[in-house]
């Protein structure tokens, strides 16, 4: 099955664990599209057992070696901050050097703008300039930082792959104490009460901004 008829998807993840969040479950369910997952940082800057941002790229590799999926590929850059690179216009170069120019992706998946994470931010705000000129189609994935101002007009029924999900999410380490890895936030996080009232009681949810469908 694939998503929205799509080949290739291009997943932006400002930090490991931010795609994985957000739509790992979608990814496994739609296991005919191909996903490359790209990795901005590592997220060196604060996990909360003192470990740096290698741990952090560990920790991605073996969440997806646990989903026990063939249809993604990780990739990383060479930065551990957004701040690494001259501002937005070094990160679209970069992103279509090295990815989008090659032509094979038929949409983007990013964080939302409406979103508490000021990187979360700027990596949404490199959206419409990378599709500038290219029938891709871009689309939102929630975070745990995700404002509730946030509104999603599509949701992904993951219930059958919410415990392997669950599991891989626990290879992430250094991030357990925080509180939105904790089983009963996460099923919230889950959660969407008009899928509840039709009987989906476990959904990633999405926002459409723009869709080139085949």
């Amino acid at each position: 099955m694939r998503l929205l008829n799509f080949n290739k998807v291009l997943c932006l993840s400002p930090h490991p664990d931010d795609v994985e969040l957000g739509m790992m479950g979608t990814i496994m369910k739609y296991h005919e599209t191909e996903f490359t997952v790209l990795c901005l940082t590592n997220g060196a800057t604060k996990c909360l057992n003192g470990e740096n941002g290698k741990n952090r790229l560990e920790e991605v590799t073996e969440a997806w070696r646990k989903a026990d999926v063939d249809n993604v590929t990780i990739e990383f850059s060479d930065c551990e901050y957004l701040a690494d690179k001259d501002g937005d216009s070094e990160w679209i170069n970069y992103i279509e050097e090295n990815f989008i120019n090659s032509g094979v992706y038929d949409c983007i998946f990013l964080p939302t703008r409406e979103d508490s994470q000021f990187e979360h931010r700027f990596v949404n705000g490199l959206g419409n300039a990378l599709i500038r000129s290219k029938p891709i189609s871009l689309i939102e994935y929630r975070t745990p930082s995700t404002l509730n101002s946030w509104l999603p007009n599509s949701f992904v029924n993951v219930g059958k792959y919410y415990n392997k999900k669950l599991s891989s999410l626990k290879s992430f380490n250094t991030q357990q104490m925080k509180p939105y890895f904790s089983g009963p936030v996460l099923e919230a996080f889950h959660a969407n009460y008009q899928c509840r009232k039709k009987g989906i009681y476990l959904v990633e949810p999405f926002r459409i901004i723009e869709s080139y469908i085949k």
